[in-house]
């Protein structure tokens, strides 16, 4: 778990002025992260100018759509995080079609985490794209992992390649000549700067972001503009 002042302090430090928070893998989450939802709301609410909710559920809980409902409508939540690694299920499961059509009728952006797992994810992501092109898609580490791949790089960047609808999120990708590779694939306005903190560093992120010698403009995409879009 990550104190909110903790974070506050690391913003401070990389001069970062918002950022995009939501749930742990939590051991004791409440129903479908009903409990860590709420908790994530509550930071929120006690940081508005600092900090932007997601929500988190696992698709495989009878209550999940339920809970995404909720989340945007009476918490006041922006964006919807899945893990398919920790909940151990695939973006492409049936069980996974009730959340999509909450988000897509809420006007609301999933995060999938798409490095590798059981199984490459970034296949899986195409089949969600492709069946709900109206759903924006943002893919976690842009199909790295722990340890980033040139094959999950490439298969991500092929899946955005393919759908206007998928965006793909830089935190863990490290590797400046992959996040060059992204915006030289897809564009400066489908590319959007994340760190993962606490697992990554903001100011490292933030460094390799500053090597890849983007001009202002698409800096300034990539981010805050991107993401400011997507969440309205």
């Amino acid at each position: 778990m990550q104190e909110p002042q903790s974070l506050l302090r690391k913003m401070d430090q990389s001069h970062v002025e918002k950022c995009i928070i939501f749930p742990f893998n939590e051991i004791k989450p409440g129903k479908a992260f009903s409990a860590a939802n709420d908790y994530i709301a509550k930071v929120t609410a006690a940081h508005p100018d600092k900090f932007i909710g997601f929500a988190r559920t696992d698709p495989r809980h009878p209550l999940a759509a339920d809970e995404v409902r909720r989340a945007v409508k009476e918490l006041g939540l922006k964006g919807l995080k899945l893990h398919p690694r920790s909940q151990l299920f695939k973006p492409s499961d049936e069980t996974m079609v009730p959340v999509l059509e909450v988000c897509v009728a809420l006007s609301v952006p999933i995060l999938f985490h798409s490095g590798y797992a059981y199984e490459p994810i970034p296949p899986m992501i195409a089949k969600v794209a492709e069946s709900f092109p109206e759903l924006p898609i943002i893919m976690g580490h842009m199909g790295c992992s722990e340890v980033c791949t040139p094959t999950g790089v490439e298969e991500a960047i092929q899946v955005a390649r393919r759908n206007d609808n998928v965006y793909l999120e830089t935190s863990r990708v490290m590797l400046t000549s992959c996040i060059v590779k992204a915006v030289q694939a897809i564009g400066d306005t489908r590319v959007i700067f994340g760190s993962d903190t606490p697992y990554g560093s903001q100011l490292d992120e933030i460094t390799a972001m500053l090597r890849t010698g983007f001009p202002d403009t698409s800096l300034g995409r990539i981010f805050s503009n991107n993401i400011a879009g997507l969440l309205r």
